[in-house]
C-alpha cells in the first residue's frame, strides 16, 4: 500500500498563514506608520525633505540591514516567510515563522541604526494590527528588542488618541511643539522655537532617518 508523506510542517504553515484572510485597511489613509510614531512623540513634527542622493543612501543602508536580520534568523532556525508585505499606506519589513518549542509568526522591524530608539519600536508596535503577527520586535541585524504585548495595546491606545487630535484640531496640532530627540533630529518644521536650537538634539552619524 503506497501512503504519501506529509508535507513539512513549516511549508503547511506557511501555506496556511498565505490563506488567511488578508487584513482590513487602516482607517487613517494619510499617515504611515513611520510618521504617526514620530507625531506621536511631537504632534507638531513634519519630516524633513530627502534629496534624492539621501534617499538612495538610506535604501541601500536599510537593504544591508536587513540582508543582516535575515542572516541572523535564518541562522537561529527562523523560516522567513515574507520580505516587505505592502498595504494601504504601511509596508511590513520582514515576517518569519518559528516552529519549535510551537509556531509562531515574528514580525520584525528593521533598522540600519546603532541603536533602537523608542520611536522604532512604536512603528513596530503600529504594524501589529495588519500583519497576522505573534510576536512584534526591532532588528539591525546586530541585536532585536522584543516588544511586550502591553507595550503594544499602549501605543496603539495612544496613536489612536493622537489620530483623532490631529483630525479633530489640526491647527493647534500643528502648533503643539513636544521636543523629542527620536522626533527632532528628522523634522523640518521651520515655525518650531525648539529646532531653532538644535544642540539640544544633534543627529547622531549612526542613526538612519527613519
Amino acid at each position: 500500500m503506497l501512503t504519501s508523506k506529509p508535507a513539512f510542517p513549516c511549508i503547511l504553515l506557511v501555506r496556511h498563514w498565505k490563506e488567511l484572510e488578508p487584513p482590513k485597511a487602516r482607517p487613517d489613509k494619510a499617515l504611515s506608520p513611520s510618521k504617526l510614531a514620530k507625531k506621536m512623540l511631537c504632534p507638531a513634527y513634519y519630516p524633513a525633505p530627502f534629496n534624492e542622493g539621501e534617499r538612495l543612501k538610506f535604501l541601500g543602508k536599510h537593504a544591508m540591514a536587513a540582508l543582516r536580520v535575515i542572516t541572523r534568523y535564518t541562522g537561529m532556525g527562523y523560516v522567513l516567510i515574507s520580505v516587505e508585505r505592502a498595504g494601504n499606506g504601511w509596508r511590513i519589513d520582514l515576517l518569519f515563522l518559528r516552529i519549535v518549542p510551537s509556531p509562531r509568526i515574528r514580525l520584525v522591524e528593521v533598522k540600519s541604526s546603532r541603536a533602537i530608539r523608542l520611536v522604532h519600536k512604536i512603528q513596530a508596535a503600529l504594524y501589529h494590527p495588519v500583519s497576522g503577527a505573534d510576536e512584534v520586535a526591532v532588528s539591525n541585524g546586530e541585536r532585536d528588542e522584543l516588544l511586550s504585548l502591553d507595550f503594544i495595546q499602549q501605543t496603539l491606545v495612544q496613536a489612536e488618541t493622537t489620530r483623532q487630535f490631529l483630525t479633530s484640531d489640526p491647527a493647534l496640532a500643528a502648533r503643539t511643539y513636544t521636543p523629542h530627540p527620536d522626533a527632532c533630529y528628522t523634522c523640518g518644521n521651520a515655525s518650531c522655537p525648539f529646532l531653532r536650537d538644535l544642540a539640544a538634539f544633534p543627529p547622531k552619524k549612526e542613526d538612519g532617518a527613519a
